[in-house]
């Protein structure tokens, strides 16, 4: 059994402490309020401070602040800003301690390939990568970090060790979703580091997008373990370098575009899509093709939470809060016993920053940023598919801003999901249920009739007053115009039944 690493226990303890503490004092007090603007500026530069140290702290927490940039149940939006501009970019390690990773997993580097490179063209918290030239062909190697995972174990056992302490202080929702980050740190950074698994994501991901126009690396099995992975390598430039990209004659513009529907119709239609847009993972050909890089971090939605992510967004273009509450509900955003009115409210206040306004001319980060502090206020939670997908969101958004600034996210998603009969399917679906609730009030309507009519006979045949059922015969045949007009799809439909069933039960109790 390996040793508690104390000292890096104290270490992390001591760089993390003056922030959280502060952080903690204002939760406890602020809870469900805004701040004014003194405590704003606070929090900005305590978020600075957080994001300092855990660059300073390495590759784990480097990697925890991403995870965490995207969790308004945990962070305010002050924190979540600063987390964002954490880059997977670290210094890298020499190249003899790669060469000899290298050797303990293939063998020789000269026996292996012609040619090596010892300077990495990228160097990320978990891995860099290397040009190579392997059977004549050009390929890049990626390498995990020497000794990461002893790293990474050790870091763990820390936040291990800081989540129980910390856990006798915070509120049981704080601590809970604080575990659920850690645990799903864990799954995904082992899942990183396991190029195996990376090798299997990029051979399904590039049968998925065969045709698309998008060039995912082809992999070299039989030089490619766990720790290294061959792949071809694709001369590219920088998906963010837009003046190199105009000078080459790419229209940066459609490039936005192109790239936000690939990485959108992976989440709509395939069964995994790439998780991790950032520019450090994406380039371009000279003739506009884009290359995508790093498979190591993918996600997955199953039919249902993708149908009821439409039914959400299209909830909030409707500008609905009691629809929105029931997706919300369905997708496991709320605690089924918070107090659904109240929500309801607070949901109503932020769709009020946007009255007056078409949902193709929201923003996403505007609406994250609301959706942010509407989490941060209420018992929200944040299921762990739905977290890769909206900082997958995030990322790419801010790529394609820097594509095109007039670049819009939602109007584009909109679009897709009307061309692609997303909106059509859900107007179908609701039209059935609407039916479906016609034809329930209908069959209720039968139902009673025949015991209405029994009453008038039974009332007539003992003389307690004459009958007049002229009223019968227009409430019922407003009732059968109703259902025909259900049939044509007619709006007021059912609006007819009700006026149909008042006709009648107005006749019948009328003194």
């Amino acid at each position: 059994m390996a040793l508690f690493p104390f000292r890096r226990f104290l270490s992390v303890s001591f760089k993390l402490a003056p922030i959280l503490v502060p952080y903690y004092i204002y939760r406890k007090t602020h809870k469900g309020k805004d701040p004014t603007p003194a405590e704003r500026r606070k929090l900005e530069k305590q978020g600075k401070a957080l994001f300092e140290a855990l660059v300073s702290l390495g590759p784990s927490f480097i990697k925890l602040g991403q995870l965490l940039s995207v969790r308004p149940d945990i962070l305010p939006q002050e924190y979540l800003k600063e987390l964002e501009k954490l880059q997977d970019e670290v210094p890298p390690a020499p190249f003899e301690q790669v060469e000899s990773l290298i050797r303990s997993e293939l063998g020789s580097i000269e026996k292996v390939f012609e040619k090596f490179e010892k300077e990495p063209i990228a160097s990320a918290s978990l891995g860099q990568v290397y040009k190579a030239i392997y059977r004549g062909m050009q390929v890049a190697v990626k390498v995990n970090r020497p000794n990461i995972k002893k790293v990474v174990e050790e870091d763990l056992a820390v936040l291990g060790a800081l989540l129980k302490i910390f856990g006798l202080f915070l509120d049981k929702n704080l601590s809970k979703s604080l575990e659920a980050v850690v645990e799903e740190y864990k799954a995904h950074v082992f899942d990183e580091m396991d190029y195996v698994k990376e090798a299997r994501n990029m051979e399904l991901i590039a049968n998925e997008l065969k045709g698309s126009g998008v060039i995912v690396p082809r992999v070299f099995k039989e030089v490619s373990t766990k720790s290294v992975l061959v792949m071809s390598f694709h001369e590219g430039t920088k998906i963010t370098r837009v003046e190199e990209l105009k000078a080459l004659g790419v229209d940066t513009a459609k490039l936005a575009r192109k790239l936000a529907r690939t990485f959108l119709l992976m989440v709509l239609e395939k069964p995994i899509f790439h998780a991790d847009p950032h520019p450090g993972n994406i380039s371009v050909t000279e003739k506009g093709e884009i290359i995508l890089y790093d498979y190591g971090m993918v996600g997955s939605l199953n039919e249902y939470t993708k149908k009821h992510l439409i039914r959400l967004y299209a909830s909030f273009s409707l500008n609905d809060p009691k629809r929105i509450v029931d997706e919300m509900l369905e997708l496991g955003l709320l605690d089924p016993s918070a107090n659904r009115y109240v929500i309801e409210q607070g949901v109503e206040l932020t769709l009020r920053e946007f009255r007056g306004e078409k949902i193709s001319e929201w923003e996403f980060q505007r609406v994250m940023e609301l959706a942010n502090r509407l989490i941060y206020k209420f018992p929200f939670r944040l299921p762990a598919e739905l977290v890769m997908y909206l900082r997958m969101a995030s990322t790419l958004e801010e790529v394609c801003k820097k594509l095109d600034p007039q670049f819009n996210f939602l109007k584009l998603l909109t679009n897709l999901l009307e061309e692609r009969g997303y909106l059509d399917e859900l107007r179908r679906e609701d039209m059935e249920s609407f039916i479906k609730s016609i034809f329930e009030a209908g069959g209720s309507l039968l139902r009673l009739t025949p015991l209405l009519l029994r009453r008038l006979e039974r009332e007539e045949f003992d003389g307690k007053r004459p009958v007049s059922r002229a009223h019968i015969w227009p409430s019922l045949a407003l009732f059968v115009i109703a259902l025909y007009a259900s049939y044509e799809h007619a709006p007021y439909s059912f609006l007819v039944m009700v006026v149909a069933f008042v006709v009648l039960l107005i006749g019948e109790f009328r003194k």
